[in-house]
């Protein structure tokens, strides 16, 4: 299933990557619809948003009749709130229990916790996160993935630390362009991975449109391949001049790459 992150089918005010589409945001689940794009990644921002749909019920009605009317899937969510609020934080560990207790109201089947910022995993703090994820894991029926900058070993080591079915990992192509060895990481974290960010990075660290920056997309797709991926995709790349139109591009690209991937190990 491929998706898309929240916000990417519509301009942004200033050009902002992560934004909430406060006014137009049941319009994007008809342009999903008229991508033949499967869902949209729901947007839990970095600072409360009273006014996001998720935080009330009248919001969340509406937003699956949307998803309904459009035939589109709420597969997964997103919560960067855990980005400049530390998740050991007991006031942002409440924030997180609603936004999963949400999440799954909806209909989701995947949680993304954004592990950046504020909530970075450390050598020192790992035994603490590995007490508050699995508190977070065993209250909710969603499969939880977390999303970190951090060693890919660390990752790993965490989620198997915790030792619950329910708890998986982002890998996000963009982000871990920082890496000299995609393959490599990939295949160290094998079934960990529940669901992939799909973007791409410049040399500076700028978002660019796939393709174009640092990524070795077939080596990706390749490598997700070998361990058997059958999981999710979510586009989070730039949103360019036209965001509909980079869309469709990003569905061509992504699409090329995992077909010829397909073709080879049908081969084999």
């Amino acid at each position: 299933m491929f998706g898309t992150f929240q916000g990417r089918l519509s301009k942004s005010p200033g050009n902002q990557l992560q934004w909430f589409p406060q006014d137009c945001w049941q319009e994007e689940f008809y342009k999903c619809e008229r991508l033949n794009l499967d869902f949209i990644e729901l947007l839990d921002e970095r600072s409360y948003n009273s006014n996001n749909p998720i935080w009330s019920s009248s919001g969340r009605d509406e937003m699956k009749r949307v998803a309904l009317k459009t035939n589109r899937v709420i597969y997964s969510s997103c919560t960067n709130y855990t980005i400049d609020n530390s998740l050991l934080w007991e006031s942002t560990l409440n924030h997180v229990y609603n936004y999963l207790e949400v999440s799954e109201d909806l209909g989701c089947k995947i949680a993304v916790i954004a592990l950046m910022g504020k909530s970075s995993i450390t050598k020192t703090n790992f035994d603490d996160y590995v007490s508050v994820i699995r508190q977070l894991c065993n209250s909710t029926n969603l499969t939880v993935c977390l999303e970190s900058f951090r060693d890919h070993k660390l990752i790993g080591s965490l989620i198997d630390k915790v030792n619950v079915n329910n708890l998986k990992c982002v890998f996000d192509t963009g982000n871990r362009s920082v890496s000299k060895n995609l393959s490599e990481e990939i295949l160290f974290l094998g079934d960990r991975i529940g669901h992939i960010h799909l973007k791409d990075k410049n040399k500076r660290g700028e978002n660019v449109y796939l393709g174009t920056g640092k990524v070795n997309f077939y080596e990706v797709f390749e490598s997700l391949s070998k361990i058997n991926y059958k999981e999710s995709f979510t586009f989070e790349s730039v949103r360019g001049a036209d965001p509909e139109k980079t869309m469709s591009y990003n569905m061509v690209f992504s699409n090329f790459f995992k077909n010829e991937i397909d073709k080879i190990t049908d081969i084999n």
